[in-house]
């Protein structure tokens, strides 16, 4: 059997605060700023969980932070 499981954290949101973005797919005005939030993002989880935690992950997705807009069009869902 095949099972998917979701955990959600907020290792990284610091980042977000300082204005970064936290996205991993690459953007027009910045794939060097992603790329380093990754990195940032990845040494928080290190510090964070141990490595045999870690391997059992197979995929890490990190999200952009949701807009003004994005909060509006969900509150329009409703």
């Amino acid at each position: 059997r095949n099972t998917v499981i979701i955990m959600t954290s907020n290792i990284g949101t610091e980042y977000a605060k300082q204005g970064g973005t936290w996205s991993l797919i690459p953007s027009s005005n910045g794939d060097d700023e992603a790329r380093e939030n990754k990195k940032k993002i990845e040494e928080g989880l290190k510090k964070t969980f141990r490595p045999e935690f870690l391997n059992r992950i197979d995929e890490i997705i990190i999200f952009h932070t949701l807009t003004l807009e994005h909060m509006v069009q969900i509150v329009d869902l409703q």
